[in-house]
Formats: C-alpha cells, sequence, structure tokens
C-alpha cells in the first residue's frame, strides 16, 4: 500500500481534523524512530513504520466507546492490504483490550509515541506561542512530570520507551519532538 493510499483510506474513516493531525504526528514519529533505531536502513521499511503511525487509529471514530473493538474494526477493513507485519503493529498498540501484545522495534515504537504526540500537542497549546517550536525537551519534561497536566496521556505507556527500546525517556522526548516540528505546518502549531 503506498502512503496516498493510506492517506486517502485514513481520511475516508476519520472525519476529526484533529485525529488526523494525531495520525501525521505519529506517522512523523514513526519515521523519525525508525531511522534513530534501525541498524540497516530501507526506504520500502521506512515507509512501513510511516503507514502504522498513518493508520494505527483510523476505526476509532467507527469503535468509540468499544475500546475491545478498536483496531480490529481496521484489520477488518484493510488488513489484507497491508503487510501482517504492519497489522500487527497497529493492533498491539491496543493490547491492553486485544490482548496482542507488542514484540517487535515497530510494535514498541508505535506503543511508546502513540500518547507522546498527544501529550506534546497538549504541552504546545498552553505554551504562550502556541506552536511546537518554541518547545524543549525540558519544558516538556515539566509537564510529562506534573500529574495533573494531560490527566489522560499514558506516562507508563510512554516511559516504556526507556526498557523496550532502549531510549533514554529524554532522548525519546527529542526524537518525537522533532519530527513533530519538521511537521508544524501539517499540525497546524
Amino acid at each position: 500500500m503506498t502512503r496516498e493510499d493510506a492517506y486517502k483510506i485514513l481520511t475516508e474513516l476519520v472525519k476529526n481534523k484533529n485525529l488526523i493531525k494525531h495520525h501525521l504526528a505519529c506517522e512523523a514519529a514513526m519515521k523519525y524512530l525508525y531511522e534513530r533505531l534501525s541498524a540497516t536502513q530501507t526506504l520500502e521499511e521506512e515507509a512501513n513504520w510511516g503507514l502504522v503511525g498513518l493508520l494505527h487509529d483510523a476505526d476509532y471514530e467507527l469503535c468509540k466507546g468499544h475500546p475491545e473493538k478498536h483496531t480490529l474494526i481496521l484489520e477488518e477493513k484493510i488488513g489484507k492490504l497491508l503487510d501482517p507485519k504492519i497489522i500487527y503493529a497497529i493492533k498491539s498498540h491496543n493490547f491492553a483490550y486485544n490482548g496482542v501484545r507488542p514484540q517487535t522495534l515497530l510494535d514498541w515504537s508505535l506503543y511508546c509515541c502513540d500518547e507522546l504526540t498527544g501529550l506534546i500537542i497538549a504541552v504546545a497549546l498552553i505554551h504562550p506561542e502556541k506552536k511546537l517550536a518554541p518547545l524543549t525537551v525540558e519544558f516538556i519534561m515539566g509537564k510529562f512530570n506534573s500529574a495533573s497536566f494531560a490527566k489522560g496521556a499514558n506516562r507508563d505507556q510512554i516511559r516504556a520507551c526507556e526498557k523496550e527500546l532502549g531510549l533514554p525517556l529524554a532522548e525519546f522526548i527529542g526524537i518525537v519532538l522533532n519530527a513533530m516540528q519538521k511537521i508544524s505546518g501539517n499540525l497546524e502549531l
């Protein structure tokens, strides 16, 4: 599946503009994580990591109120169009509900960055400039460590980057922040 095909599917399934931005942020983060984590890099594999980020929540609006169905509906709709490792990675980011546990760097990268992209957007929105450009890792870490800020962002899921990806939290935040800053125009931040 090409990126263009995936984007078309995404925009057919997802109507919420902010949710589409979340997908774009995860796509960018996944590509940057691929560059950082993969010893041997290919354009095809980088594209696969991007597709995982771009499509991971494409069924979110379809299964609202039924988290146990999240990712499974997407698999039903487009699973045959995707490489099995892509659909597995997508399913594994919802393993708390579907039992499909992350296994590979691809799987764990999505699991960890999914929550972090949302946290970074929340941090940008409370920054005086309401932009990604002036954000620093230190500023984000300050908000990360504040339990009352962005309560919905699962810090344990983000912190899994240390054990599962071998990346210190600050470095992981820096990678994802940098990826999002590169596409700040698309994110309107």
